[in-house]
């Protein structure tokens, strides 16, 4: 009886082990009958040694980053945009919210102003903390889940890719979206191996389900895109069979959802949300041109494989080391890229590698979004970069699968992942060559150097208005009002990133009604590093354009700042455009 009793606890003990943390030891059974194999000698290897590795991991990704830091603000604006929005959130946190797009990420730099001061610095070593943590906090979401000759060098070539580091030293939201992402995982997985347990019920961890959706609501605040993530877990769950399971996320996504509209709408005042300023630019033909009207569908379905020749041929390829980022499209190199990605998934499927399917399904929808919302003439590295330790992962696992079947292929897979090391180091040594000179350089002398003549002058001319004009800068318009509040250390610029209308009175009423006075011209280059006369980006000109045509001394020159590439400052003469309108309006009513 005794024994009875001892030996029903032990197979109790083992029923509460999830099944799919050793689904891949267990189910390819061919490794039993390789014991010396290279894979299974790394695999020991690395499990004896985890803890080292990881430390060893997240402190390269640590040293690199500091290598590679760059302490200017970046000229794409959005960084600025955020540290400008957090500063909003400290003067008045009830009195202003960010619907530009995830709001998250701006209250977290909020707190961080609140306690720092709006010092780049400061505020760029943490982002090379979200980075770092990020690493660490994939290691312990994988871990037991998958081999560790997979999950380490996905980590490792993650830590020092160049692109990363790039972005673990600026303000933008993919290291800190990559550690919330990261905490995510940890949860999901969590969650959803209570489905392997022999004792599981649906009664005793429907709540976990429930929290599975608040999870992704979280997921949303932190990037929009991730919006997907809640039909992500459903669609997993229909998977795996479990249909009321699925009911459960919906519930608690759609509860905080709700509640979240209601926090706008009774707290802050707002009917929008982070979708309203972006939502209607998916269906834009153009985003900076509005009038050109809305795409048809099969204008996005044109749209979602350009975005996917450009991410995946250019982008991609680009991060790992082997393109020029500017590098023409492939079909070719796209399709076998979504081929590999796609044979990966199925064997993931047959052998039910259930952490890694869920991962692989996650990037996989969150790009596929990505690609239908996107304008193709955005084509951002960092979109698609954010999910490179995850698309590792992938591809690494075809190489694992094949290896247990074929032993010369583990050798194939070393030789692989020594390719991919060293394009990846050549690409990061390139970057710590040039740019950590700059970085000393800007902590020591010329805050403005390293950036192109054309931003440049864009500094120095809002440096003047910051000093001509000290209570006046809210009402100068500019095409990068963000970046302006930075380099003006905290005076308020009126932005402008679009020309909505051709008409000159439509034109001028939102500047009217803000009280703009001066127009900033600047001719700041379509491509950063490459400088192309008669080129630059025309959304400010263009607009004053629209109006010169209808009042021709609608402008009056102030100062300008450079000979090339330069920036000029206009004074709007309101008085010569109501006078010259009155005319205009009573010439009409004549005839």
């Amino acid at each position: 009886m005794a024994k009875n009793k001892i030996k029903k606890v032990e197979n109790t003990k083992k029923s509460r082990q999830p099944s799919s943390t050793t689904h891949i030891r267990k189910s390819d059974s061919n490794i039993q009958s390789w014991s010396t194999s290279t894979f299974d000698m790394l695999e020991s290897h690395f499990q004896k040694y985890q803890s080292l590795y990881i430390s060893l991991i997240v402190v390269l990704a640590l040293i690199f980053s500091f290598l590679s830091f760059d302490n200017k603000i970046s000229t794409a604006n959005d960084d600025a945009m955020y540290i400008e929005a957090g500063s909003r959130y400290v003067k008045d946190f009830f009195g202003y919210f960010y619907t530009h797009n995830a709001p998250l990420y701006p209250i977290v730099l909020a707190l961080l102003i609140k306690i720092l001061g709006v010092k780049l610095f400061q505020l760029k070593v943490t982002s090379i903390i979200f980075f770092c943590l990020s690493i660490y906090l994939i290691y312990r979401g994988f871990r037991k889940r998958i081999p560790y000759i997979i999950l380490f060098p996905s980590l490792f070539l993650t830590a020092i890719n160049s692109q990363f580091l790039v972005y673990a030293s600026l303000t933008y939201t993919e290291t800190f979206s990559l550690m919330i992402f990261s905490f995510g995982f940890i949860y999901f997985f969590k969650v959803l191996e209570k489905l392997e347990h022999s004792d599981y019920t649906l009664k005793s961890n429907f709540l976990s389900f429930v929290l599975l959706g608040i999870c992704c609501f979280v997921l949303m605040l932190t990037r929009n895109v991730a919006l997907a993530s809640i039909g992500v877990i459903v669609l997993f769950l229909v998977y795996r069979k479990k249909y009321i399971e699925s009911l459960f996320p919906i519930a608690g996504f759609s509860l905080f959802f709700i509640l979240y509209k209601l926090t706008l709408k009774n707290i802050w005042h707002i009917s929008g949300s982070q979708f309203s300023t972006q939502g209607s630019l998916i269906f834009h033909k153009d985003a900076y041109r509005p009038q050109l009207g809305n795409e048809t569908t099969w204008g996005l379905v044109i749209r979602f494989w350009e975005n996917c020749e450009i991410y995946i041929s250019s982008r991609l390829y680009f991060i790992l080391g082997f393109r020029e980022e500017t590098s023409s499209n492939n079909a070719i190199l796209t399709l076998v890229s979504i081929g590999i990605v796609v044979w990966a998934f199925y064997l993931m499927h047959i052998k039910k590698q259930y952490t890694l399917l869920l991962s692989t399904l996650f990037y996989v929808v969150l790009l596929g979004i990505t690609f239908i919302s996107l304008q193709t003439s955005w084509g951002q590295t960092r979109l698609i970069m954010l999910y490179l330790p995850f698309i590792f992962l992938s591809v690494f696992y075809i190489f694992y699968y094949y290896g247990l079947k074929y032993r010369p292929l583990q050798n194939v897979y070393l030789l692989f992942l020594f390719i991919l090391l060293m394009s990846t180091l050549v690409s990061t040594f390139r970057q710590i060559q040039e740019r950590f000179p700059v970085f000393v350089e800007n902590l020591t002398g010329d805050p403005t150097y390293g950036y192109t003549r054309d931003w440049q002058n864009y500094i120095r001319m809002t440096q003047w208005c910051t000093q001509e004009f000290p209570n006046e800068t809210p009402s100068i318009a500019v095409r990068k009002a963000p970046m302006s509040y930075i380099f003006s250390q905290g005076k308020e610029f009126y932005g402008i990133y679009s020309t909505p209308t051709e008409n000159a009175d439509s034109l001028l009423m939102p500047l009217r009604a803000a009280n703009v006075k001066y127009m900033m011209l600047a001719e700041l280059r379509l491509v950063e590093d490459r400088y192309i006369e008669g080129q630059f980006i025309g959304t400010l000109h263009r607009y004053a354009y629209f109006i010169q045509q209808k009042y021709p001394k609608a402008f009056d020159f102030v100062h300008q700042e450079g000979d090339y590439e330069k920036s000029q400052l206009f004074k709007i003469n309101y008085q010569y455009i109501d006078s010259l309108s009155a005319v205009l309006k009573q010439n009409e009513l004549n005839d």
